[in-house]
């Protein structure tokens, strides 16, 4: 009865949203089969009894009564189907997830660590270090995983004025080029990426005065602009844990001095200066247009181009990035100048005050962003289990709702308010976030605009795999794992949320060794024999191979382009962009969570240029060993 068509981004994405009859393996079955089903109703002590189940296979999923507001459907014995010998004449203890009820408050994950404190290793996970205060963590932030999180600060040279600080330059405005790379940039002096006309010299300093990381800007097209140089005080970086890094900047006085926070530049240290094409080097642009002013004449580049603040809700983390970043986000609008603003829940150990009011607030990721605000159960807590929890249990949902907890931002869906307010935001037309539990299809109807990412746009052209980052959850909602008759996988099968493992991603096994249990708990596969069936090689054999290195391909791409070299058809150096273009494939950073093997003759990998090329096995991690023209595969 799970309806195994195959999920395409247009499926989903599309008129007639085909993909909403089969994109709830298990609640759609339901749907679809209800009057067939053996089934049974609990009484008050949740008793129940199921009759005549037919010879099968069966998953077990509790369904909630109308008017029941104090729990989740699902229930524990939801992911993995039993046959029917296993059912007859057996007792099943269900457990169900609980739920915040509607008056419940946020409370801050310090107050939950007071009682649940064996889940402090949560610090050290990318969830709650995303955003980070520049050296300055808050104490409920462990880098200790992430070593290299602030290594792009070394840039910021400790001088008493902006021009003993590291220099670039940026130029050459693009109205045409991808994303929201629009400049080129590169650091000064640095010729090999060429620059016709340079709009302005960036620098990186550190402030011997207040000790705060700044970056400048000089207009170096209009000598006279009031506004040269603007020092642009780092608010907070967001990333470093995965990949790239931005900049998040405040507006100064003298541009209007606001209460927003913008991005600003990126680092990438996957980046490569060896790269022609400029925007897979180490520094890159990220929205610089919107902290430029075109000339009287309507054009960039002119002498009267000045130096200006972005408009009052455009680029700023408020407006487009917070419900997924702030723990008790709630979204308020500034009556006098129009801008939204966003709360987070207060917490002594918060990392930023990002809201009105003077405490600290919990930016990132909290306990409580995942199972709901808190103040109920901290108010039952200690009274024992004939008192209901109050707050959600991922690991007692089915796996349809448990993978929406991680799709809500790990996808990428519009909300309501277009392109700033509802920018790839889990929320509703009142900007709200939606709560932990919820069902997908409540998720794409009342909290998004659009379903998912945009086929041939954020998906590349095979309508399969994913182009650009956070967008795990539309790739798995492809793949065997979140669909099948046997055991349905969910995010916390591979992932431990709240991190201890010391494995990268807070995996539960090293997903550098094939052997271990994070792909061998469910996969009992001898590796050599495999890779020998599939390829007719055994490649590096079964101590140097990984599960992940064919099955999850690189296939996504942080900031647009990887700088990462693969498959090189001749090696560097380049001399023009080009050339490279024409001989160097690209390495994906995300790994594609569909879990297939894509192949070189997949739509989007056959015919195109190696640059353009989608990353696959053998045009990335195979490929930089083998000549992928000579490997055999199925």
């Amino acid at each position: 009865m799970i309806d195994m068509t195959p999920i395409t981004a247009s499926a989903v994405f599309d008129e007639p949203y085909a993909a909403d009859a089969y994109d709830e393996p298990l609640e759609d079955a339901i749907a679809r089969h209800r009057d067939q089903l053996p089934s049974g109703k609990t009484d008050q002590q949740g008793h129940f009894r199921i009759f005549d189940i037919p010879d099968g296979r069966f998953f077990v999923y509790v369904a909630i009564a109308d008017g029941d507001v104090e729990h989740l459907p699902g229930g524990d014995k939801s992911r993995a189907s039993y046959d029917a010998q296993e059912l007859r004449g057996h007792e099943k203890r269900i457990q169900l997830s609980s739920r915040p009820p509607p008056h419940a408050e946020y409370i801050g994950s310090t107050q939950c660590l007071e009682c649940h404190e064996e889940q402090a290793a949560w610090k050290q996970t990318g969830h709650k270090l995303a955003w980070s205060r520049p050296g300055n963590p808050g104490p409920h932030q462990d880098f200790s995983q992430f070593p290299d999180f602030f290594e792009a600060l070394d840039s910021w040279i400790e001088a008493e004025s902006y021009e003993g600080g590291t220099r670039l330059e940026i130029g050459d405005y693009n109205p045409e080029a991808r994303g929201n790379v629009k400049f080129k940039i590169r650091l000064a002096d640095d010729e090999r990426v060429e620059i016709e006309k340079i709009y302005a010299d960036i620098y990186f300093w550190k402030s011997a005065e207040d000790g705060e990381y700044y970056i400048s800007v000089e207009n170096r097209l209009n000598e006279s602009d009031p506004a040269s140089p603007a020092h642009l005080k780092i608010e907070m970086v967001y990333g470093g844990a995965v990949l790239r890094q931005r900049y998040m900047v405040s507006v100064p006085e003298s541009l209007g001095d606001r209460q927003g926070i913008y991005t600003l530049l990126q680092f990438h240290p996957n980046g490569d200066d060896r790269r022609l094409t400029h925007n897979r080097r180490v520094w890159r642009d990220y929205k610089f247009n919107y902290w430029w002013s075109k000339g009287e004449d309507g054009e960039y580049g002119t002498p009267d181009d000045r130096i200006t603040a972005p408009a009052v809700n455009e680029n700023t983390i408020q407006a487009m990035c917070a419900a997924c970043h702030v723990t008790g986000y709630e979204r308020y609008m500034d009556e006098e100048t129009g801008q939204a603003l966003v709360r987070g829940v207060n917490d002594p150990n918060g990392a930023f005050n990002i809201d009105d009011d003077p405490e600290m607030d919990e930016v990132n990721v909290g306990c409580e962003t995942c199972h709901g605000p808190g103040s109920e159960h901290a108010a039952f807590a200690g009274l024992g289990e004939n008192f209901p929890s109050h707050m959600v249990n991922p690991a007692y949902l089915s796996v349809e709702r448990e993978t929406a907890v991680c799709g809500r931002c790990h996808d990428r869906r519009q909300g309501p308010g277009g392109p700033t307010l509802g920018y790839t935001q889990p929320i509703n037309e009142d900007g709200e976030m939606m709560p932990p539990g919820l069902s997908r299809h409540t998720m794409i109807t009342e909290y998004s605009v659009t379903r998912g990412p945009i086929p041939g746009r954020h998906i590349w052209v095979d309508d399969i795999h994913s182009r650009n980052p956070h967008q795990q959850y539309a790739d798995y909602m492809k793949s065997g794992m979140y669909r099948n008759d046997r055991r349905m996988v969910g995010c916390s099968d591979c992932h431990d949320m709240h991190g201890g493992t010391g494995f990268r991603r807070s995996l539960v096994g090293d997903p550098d060794d094939a052997s271990s249990p994070l792909c061998q708990n469910c996969h009992a596969v001898d590796i050599n024999a495999h890779m020998q069936h599939q390829l007719g090689s055994e490649m590096k054999g079964a101590a140097g191979t990984r599960c992940v290195d064919c099955h999850m391909p690189g296939t996504a791409i942080h900031g647009g382009d990887s700088g990462r070299f693969g498959r090189m058809v001749s090696a560097p150096p380049y001399y023009d962009a080009l050339t490279e273009e024409i001989n160097a494939y690209l390495q994906g950073d995300i790994n594609s969570h569909v879990f297939d093997v894509p192949r070189t003759t997949t739509v989007g990998v056959q015919g195109e240029l190696p640059g353009n090329a989608m990353p696959i096995p053998y045009t990335s991690a195979c490929g930089t060993c083998h000549d992928v023209s000579e490997i055999q595969h199925k």
